[in-house]
């Protein structure tokens, strides 16, 4: 479920990417530009993509390095509770992509990065000492594309419970003293509390207690005026306009579970 989607990451847009993280993620230096040439392969050609002479560095990518750091850190400190995914997005959207390609290249290996129609694709993780000799690179005109994050928990709207509400919050706390100098939290927002979204509200926490099942509503914030962007450019109203929050700070026991509608999402709420 999304905690957070980031913007893009471009060297303007660092705060928006620490704050994409869902503040807890950890960048410690903006992206610069990369001119370099096309990197080649190392390995025999038959083992190649049939684009690698046109892949290059681009400036929207974040140096690999430093997103290999952040997503090895982000397995252990997250505690499995969470991950980032990617997509590979065109800067205009009336320009769309075509025939998108991705790949890890470095002076002696070409790993391809396989790209999904919709443009997820998973950032493969290498030893520290590889990363620091390895860029992405891509088959698109410099400037053409952004790269976007989206940080998710790995749990359902069924799993949740006020434990994992707790622990979320935990997490989050971990992630942003353990994973950012003390200079750069001021950048992130704090988490305030899981938020679950849905196409109407009606949520509620049951517990057992005395023999019998006891159900407490919850309170809906504001319905979303914000549209979701399709693929194709198009607008559309949020699918999932109604939301409430846990903060983990509730009274409520441990085995207080969430009942929602069906269809729901889980985010974050982030301080403002």
């Amino acid at each position: 479920m999304k905690i957070s989607q980031l913007e893009s990451f471009t060297t303007p847009a660092l705060r928006k990417l620490v704050l994409a993280l869902g503040g807890l993620v950890l960048l410690s230096a903006q992206a610069s530009a990369q001119d370099a040439t096309p990197s080649t392969a190392a390995s025999a050609p038959t083992q190649l993509d049939t684009v690698t002479v046109q892949m290059q560095k681009d400036p929207a990518v974040l140096p690999y390095a430093m997103l290999n750091r952040v997503l090895t850190q982000l397995q252990t400190v997250g505690e499995g509770l969470v991950r980032l995914d990617f997509k590979l997005l065109p800067k205009d959207d009336k320009r769309p992509l075509v025939n998108p390609k991705l790949a890890l290249s470095s002076e002696d290996r070409y790993i391809p990065i396989p790209v999904a129609p919709d443009g997820a694709f998973v950032l493969p993780l290498l030893p520290q000492a590889q990363a620091k000799e390895a860029e992405v690179a891509s088959n698109q005109p410099k400037g053409s594309m952004r790269i976007q994050g989206l940080l998710e928990i790995n749990a359902k709207p069924e799993e949740v419970d006020m434990k994992l509400v707790r622990r979320l919050m935990r997490v989050g706390h971990s992630l942003r003293t353990e994973m950012l100098p003390f200079y750069l939290r001021w950048l992130m927002p704090q988490i305030e509390g899981l938020k679950i979204c849905s196409p109407q509200a009606g949520w509620q926490l049951e517990w057992p207690e005395g023999g019998q099942t006891l159900a407490l509503p919850l309170e809906a914030l504001p319905p979303s005026k914000n549209p979701v962007v399709k693929k194709d450019g198009k607008n559309e109203p949020d699918p999932r306009p109604f939301c409430t929050v846990l903060s983990g700070q509730e009274r409520w026991p441990d085995a207080a579970k969430l009942v929602a509608p069906t269809n729901s999402k889980l985010s974050v709420q982030l301080s403002r």
